[in-house]
C-alpha cells in the first residue's frame, strides 16, 4: 500500500507527506475499491432515472459503467488514443477539506499515459462553472500532484466534437479485430512503396478482405495514424507514426 492510499477495507485519513492541521483546505486521503471490485460505486442500477449504459472497452477488455452520454464520448476518446495506456471509470473516492469541511469526491474516471495518472471529471461547461465546482477544481488540480496524481474536468462540449466522435466510431467500428503479423507486413511493405496509403484503398479491397480493419486496428495500437479533426472519407490518408512500422 502506497503512503496515503488506502482501500475501502482499510479506510482511514491519511496525507501524502507529513500531518497537516485539521480544517485546512487540502486533499486528505484516497481510497480506491476493495481487492476484485473495479470500481469505487456502482453506476448502472435498476432504478436509475437518467441514461446510464455500459461500454464495451477494446482497450480493457471489459464493459464500463457510464452514466450519461458525455462520459460515453469520452470513453470513445481514451479507448482510440494510443498513447492512454488504461483507464477506468469511478476509480476511487478522493477525501478532501474544503473550508473546514470534510467532503469527497468521486472523479469518473482514472486515465494512465506514459507513467503519468490523471483523474478527469466529466461536465457540461454550465455545471463546470458553477461556484462550488469550480472551488473544488482548484482544490484537485493544486493539491493532488503531491499524491501523484493530476487533475482536468473534461467538457462535454469537446468530448463530442464532430468529426472527430464519428472518426472515433468508425475506428472502433473497425478496429476491433487485430491484424495478423502478415498482414502488418503486407502493410509495411506497402508504405514502404507508398507512403502512405487511403481509406478508399482499403474500402475497394487493395488490402485484402479486411483492409478497413486492417487499418483502423493499426490506427488504434498506434502503429499508424490519421487527422481526427477531419471526417473520414475516401481520401483520408492514413501515415506511419514515427519508428512505429
Amino acid at each position: 500500500m502506497t503512503d496515503g492510499v488506502v482501500t475501502k477495507a482499510n479506510r482511514h485519513y491519511a496525507s501524502a507527506g507529513d500531518w497537516r492541521t485539521v480544517g485546512i483546505t487540502e486533499v486528505t486521503g484516497i481510497v480506491f475499491p476493495d481487492q476484485g471490485q473495479l470500481r469505487s460505486r456502482k453506476v448502472v442500477k435498476r432504478s436509475n432515472a437518467r441514461p446510464t449504459g455500459k461500454y464495451p472497452s477494446w482497450k480493457m477488455g471489459r464493459m464500463l459503467q457510464w452514466e450519461s452520454e458525455n462520459e460515453l464520448n469520452a470513453f470513445r476518446l481514451l479507448d482510440c488514443d494510443p498513447d492512454v495506456t488504461s483507464f477506468n471509470e469511478q476509480p476511487c473516492e478522493i477525501l478532501y477539506v474544503l473550508n473546514g469541511q470534510t467532503r469527497s469526491h468521486f472523479p469518473d474516471i482514472l486515465v494512465q499515459k506514459s507513467g503519468c495518472k490523471e483523474f478527469w471529471e466529466v461536465k457540461p461547461e454550465s455545471k463546470a462553472m458553477e461556484p462550488g465546482v469550480l472551488e473544488r477544481t482548484s482544490l484537485m488540480i493544486n493539491d493532488l500532484p503531491r499524491w501523484g496524481y493530476s487533475y482536468q474536468v473534461a467538457l462535454a462540449r469537446d468530448l463530442a466534437l464532430q468529426p472527430r466522435q464519428r472518426s472515433v466510431r468508425v475506428l472502433l467500428d473497425f478496429g476491433r479485430r487485430t491484424a495478423t503479423g502478415c498482414e502488418r507486413e503486407f502493410i509495411r511493405r506497402t508504405f514502404n512503396q507508398r507512403g502512405s496509403v487511403r481509406w478508399g484503398d482499403a474500402c475497394r479491397g487493395e488490402f485484402g478482405l479486411y483492409g478497413r480493419e486492417i487499418l483502423c486496428n493499426l490506427v488504434l495500437r498506434g502503429v499508424l495514424s490519421i487527422d481526427m479533426l477531419m471526417p473520414i472519407s475516401q481520401d483520408t490518408r492514413f501515415v506511419a507514426r514515427k519508428g512505429e512500422l
